[in-house]
């Protein structure tokens, strides 16, 4: 059975962007929001000083910006500068995450567009079943795209459970004690659909009740649905906030459907240290420890998008390598040989230079039409052009002349 593991390339074709990219816009969101309440130096000029450093930095893509933060953070000299280094990480993750939220959002016509192409992804439930999907991403892309073609999705969080955040959307539920019993709600045997797990949290993940238990947004199925309704509870915090004249880093101010202030706290994880227990992380330990189990299910691990820069993730595919059955086939348009730490096991690994769209048409090519092929083209060639030169192209079809037939 092939399983799909998926990193942030696997999301560029339907508008997401890529680490250096995502880093310039971050770096520059950040250095243009140092003199307001954002983030809080405490007056202290040296710290300011080498945080705007981090982020000046044309070495270091965001990721390792954070791990330097963090790094920082384990080696502060007094107890204060390891307190604000700290709040400064916090603020910089949730940029991390506002940014990405808002990107997703921007990125909806085109996810339409790729999403008529993605047929492979329910040919291959077809043939198989069952399919396991492994995500580093935070994005909804999965999600939307198994609403678009009604195909069935779990993500370890149990459905029709009581909540008391029904005026806040619809979500599916699991306690931390179900997390560390490894007790999740996926596909098993015999039963047909999508097992989702994202092992470095998500926008519509959070945690409540200090940490007792965690909350999944859910979409109602209508394309865009998923990422509107974390949108939905963003809003209303932002409200509850604007009232109180007050916010938390990293978490929202929300009320309960019987009207209490509640906290939900954001997920999405980065830097350097993930699974390493030096940081607080509200990405729960047991989702990656899932995956340690769950990658078992699995002979042929199709790798998208993905650089292998995480240790964590590398030493489970080096394990699950070791069972010489097994086969890890990496689709990147742009690799040229196996990562070094892969070459002890290089008889099973092989490289198909595909992006997601061209790799999802190859597993049910018949159905693709010649007209999907020129407007995959026309978008191919479209994203080549600058900015200049699509303005250009613009400003000459709309100036162009119809000409009527004699």
């Amino acid at each position: 059975m092939k399983g799909l593991f998926l990193g942030a390339g696997a999301s560029v074709e339907c508008g997401m962007p890529l680490v250096w990219a995502f880093t310039s816009t971050l770096s520059k969101n950040i250095l243009s929001r140092l003199d307001i309440n954002l983030f809080n130096f405490h007056d202290d000029e040296s710290i300011k000083k080498r945080f705007v450093s981090v982020f000046q930095s044309e070495t270091m893509h965001y990721e390792e910006m954070v791990k330097y933060l963090e790094n920082w953070k384990l080696e502060a000299e007094t107890p204060q500068e390891e307190e604000i280094v700290s709040g400064l990480i916090k603020q910089v993750t949730e940029c991390i995450q506002l940014l990405l939220l808002e990107m997703q959002e921007k990125c909806l016509p085109k996810m339409k567009f790729r999403f008529k192409n993605y047929f492979g992804l329910e040919a291959l439930l077809e043939q198989q079943g069952k399919i396991e999907i492994f995500s580093l991403n935070h994005d909804l892309i999965i999600e939307e795209l198994c609403a678009y073609y009604c195909l069935g999705l779990k993500d370890g969080f149990y459905a029709n459970r009581e909540h008391n955040y029904m005026n806040l959307g619809e979500f599916r539920l699991i306690t931390s004690e179900e997390l560390s019993e490894q007790k999740l709600d996926f596909y098993e045997e015999n039963e047909k659909g999508i097992n989702l797990l994202k092992l470095h949290g998500s926008f519509d993940i959070f945690a409540i009740e200090d940490k007792k238990t965690y909350l999944k947004s859910v979409g109602n199925g209508s394309l865009g649905s998923f990422v509107s309704a974390i949108r939905n509870i963003e809003s209303k915090s932002l409200e509850v906030c604007q009232k109180m004249q007050n916010r938390g880093v990293n978490e929202l101010f929300v009320n309960d459907s019987s009207g209490e202030l509640q906290f939900l706290r954001r997920s999405l994880l980065s830097g350097g240290h993930k699974f390493k227990g030096k940081f607080e992380q509200i990405a729960p330990v047991a989702l990656f420890n899932a995956f340690k189990s769950r990658i078992n299910n699995v002979q042929e691990l199709v790798v998208i998008g993905y650089g292998f820069g995480d240790e964590h993730v590398n030493e489970v595919m080096l394990e699950w390598l070791s069972n010489s059955d097994n086969q890890l086939t990496i689709t990147n348009p742009y690799c040229n040989e196996i990562p070094d730490f892969l070459k002890i096991y290089q008889a099973q690994v092989k490289i198909i230079k595909k992006g997601l769209t061209d790799y999802l048409l190859s597993i049910d090519p018949l159905k693709d039409t010649p007209e999907r092929k020129v407007q995959r083209e026309l978008i191919q060639y479209l994203e080549t052009l600058s900015s200049d030169e699509l303005t250009k192209l613009v400003k000459q079809s709309r100036s162009a002349k119809v000409h009527p037939q004699a």
